[in-house]
């Protein structure tokens, strides 16, 4: 597995998610109330097991979310100005 940090990440406006094709995760972005947050939406199974097996398994998750948080907040917000 790669370091999450360099993941590549493509923002599809239309359906409001950031994925990352390598890997095959998507990662939802929701409105709630002034602010937009990810979820994690979809991650092959095979991957899920590998980071979860990891000793700091959660944080790598939070970290996959955070950045395609920081590439949706850097393109959306770049195209409402």
């Amino acid at each position: 597995m790669t370091d999450v940090n360099e993941w590549v990440w493509i923002f599809d406006e239309l359906l409001m998610v950031c994925r990352n094709e390598e890997n095959r995760v998507i990662v939802k972005m929701e409105k709630t109330d002034e602010t937009y947050t990810g979820k994690l939406q979809d991650m092959p199974m095979e991957l899920f097991a590998e980071i979860a097996g990891l000793q700091h398994g959660e944080k790598i998750i939070e970290s996959i979310v955070k950045n395609a948080e920081k590439e949706f907040f850097r393109i959306y917000f770049n195209q409402q100005c």
